[in-house]
């Protein structure tokens, strides 16, 4: 609740990265008071690869919140609301996983796992963002949810149309919040309907039941709606390029052997696996790190897919999601991939530990020194992520916190009306998508001029801290130029978002003092 409800309103990710994407898509959002349908989702540069927009529903879903407010805070409410949201559902889903096992212990294991997954940095991070990816983890969930649902009531009308409807909803949901997903849940939702076909069939024979997963597939197509009507109009030119991105996949080894091929995807999907461990729970690069992990899970996973008994129906969709996933992914560089390409597989190791100690079989000392070693794991792993979450909260309200977005509207609340608010870095692409132009449109309405080029006479909000991030785009204290944060070899791509609070240099150009918060300095360019 802290780290997700509460510390969300302390919004002080607003405007980091090296382009504007969460200020970008809350114009897109805010334009929908306009009358501005968007037919197209953000464009994807997922899995090496771009030309091509995701669907739009992430906007839809978000809307609905702008009814609280403008401010950017509410636009970034709902991914905290279902990230939350998820580690409940989550205890519950394992809890049904872990079937056959005594009731104290399954509990317990499921609380367990709850707690662990309510710890990573990863997901705390991005769900104190506005950013399409953030709600995948738990629509995942949800779609899990559903599916055991429908394998629990095979009989009852009145639980299947819903739940397929919904089902449906849910996948159309999932395939507009990142490429991921696009690519992987419209097969996973095939792989359950199948599944579910064959339960039907075997245990009723052939009846109008075997009719439903059409009805999820319809309903997929009715919540796409905007998307379909955006292509009708542009014939498809998206859809196609989508296809054109599969085939290109499919068929980048074509010029080299189908052993070395395959050598070299089994390879990837396996880094990708230990990679997700090493990104999401330690934190870590180093090889003595990755000799250690890999032994550990290596223990951990063999266990677990030997020994598992649980609900067959829900390790049906993870193990399918898992796997599509880390199979798509073995097309990427394991070592040059951020955390959230992998959303879909961030409970992995929870789950797979989870049903380690809820199946495994070992006696005397032996029993006694594995689970040992796997209290050792989950409690370096749960370190490790509160050390990062620590430094995260510490950046919201500790005594040298970042600049937050109802700041900058205070500070240019303050200003005077048709003001010139400078910053070098909103050049490019954030010419018009920047924090300010959208502070002012929806929150001060100030009427300010947010222009790159600082002249005599603009004022600039100078921050008395920066968030050094791997990619983060920042002023330099002259106000003439702005560059990518230098995070130097210990922070590389795939520890994103580890980060460092810095402060400042002071403004090295001449000014006269106007405004002093907390958390940053305002002046006017002499």
């Amino acid at each position: 609740m802290v780290t997700r409800i509460f510390a969300v309103f302390q919004y002080v990710t607003f405007d980091i990265g090296p382009d504007p994407d969460q200020i970008r898509d809350a114009f897109v959002v805010m334009d929908i008071w306009q009358g501005e349908l968007p037919a197209m989702g953000p464009k994807s540069y997922g899995f090496g690869l771009a030309g091509f927009h995701i669907p739009p529903l992430y906007y839809y879903l978000v809307f609905p919140f702008t009814l609280l407010g403008q401010a950017p805070v509410f636009l970034a409410f709902p991914n905290a609301l279902f990230s939350f949201l998820a580690i409940p559902l989550f205890i519950y889903l394992t809890y049904r996983l872990l079937t056959g096992v005594h009731f104290s212990k399954r509990l317990f294991l499921s609380g367990l796992s709850g707690f662990w997954y309510s710890l990573l940095f990863a997901d705390i991070f991005i769900s104190n963002f506005q950013w399409n990816p953030s709600a995948m983890p738990f629509f995942l969930m949800l779609f899990t949810l559903i599916y055991a649902i429908q394998c629990q009531h095979l009989s009852a009308w009145k639980v299947q149309i819903p739940a397929w409807t919904a089902s449906g909803v849910v996948l159309a949901i999932l395939v507009s919040l990142h490429t991921s997903a696009l690519f992987v849940m419209p097969v996973v939702y095939m792989i359950t309907a199948l599944a579910f076909m064959g339960k039907v069939f075997k245990g009723m024979g052939a009846n109008l039941r075997l009719a439903l997963p059409g009805l999820g597939l319809l309903a997929a197509a009715i919540a796409l709606a905007p998307y379909w009507i955006g292509e009708l109009q542009s014939s498809f030119s998206n859809t196609r390029s989508i296809v054109r991105t599969i085939l290109t996949v499919s068929g980048s080894d074509e010029d080299r052997s189908l052993a070395i091929a395959l050598g070299e995807k089994g390879i990837n999907f396996l880094l990708h696996y230990l990679n997700s461990v090493r990104q999401v729970y330690f934190w870590n690069t180093s090889v003595a790190a990755a000799v250690i992990l890999a032994l550990a899970i290596t223990m951990i996973s063999s266990v677990a897919f030997l020994k598992f008994r649980g609900d067959q129906d829900i390790w049906l969709v993870w193990l399918a999601t898992w796997g599509l996933l880390l199979l798509a992914a073995s097309n990427l560089d394991p070592g040059q991939t951020a955390a959230y390409y992998r959303s879909l597989i961030l409970m992995t190791p929870i789950v797979i530990t989870a049903i380690t100690l809820a199946y495994a079989d070992f006696q005397g000392s032996r029993a006694i020194y594995y689970h040992s070693a796997i209290a050792v794991f989950i409690a370096l792993s749960c370190w490790q992520n509160l050390s990062h979450d620590a430094q995260f909260m510490a950046a919201k309200y500790g005594p040298k916190r970042l600049m937050n977005t109802r700041e900058v509207a205070q500070v240019i609340a303050h200003l005077p009306e048709g003001a010139r608010l400078c910053s070098p870095r909103i050049a490019r692409n954030r010419s018009e998508h920047n924090q300010y132009r959208y502070i002012d449109t929806y929150v001060t309405r100030q009427g300010i001029a947010a222009v790159s080029n600082c002249q005599a006479g603009d004022y600039v909000i100078h921050p008395k801290r920066i968030i050094h991030l791997a990619g983060n785009y920042l002023d330099y204290p002259d106000y003439q130029t702005a560059d990518f944060a230098d995070t130097g070899p210990k922070v590389q791509p795939e520890l994103w978002p580890t980060f460092e609070i810095r402060d400042n240099q002071p403004i090295a150009r001449p000014a006269t003092l106007f405004l002093e918060l907390q958390t940053a300095t305002v002046y006017v360019l002499s």
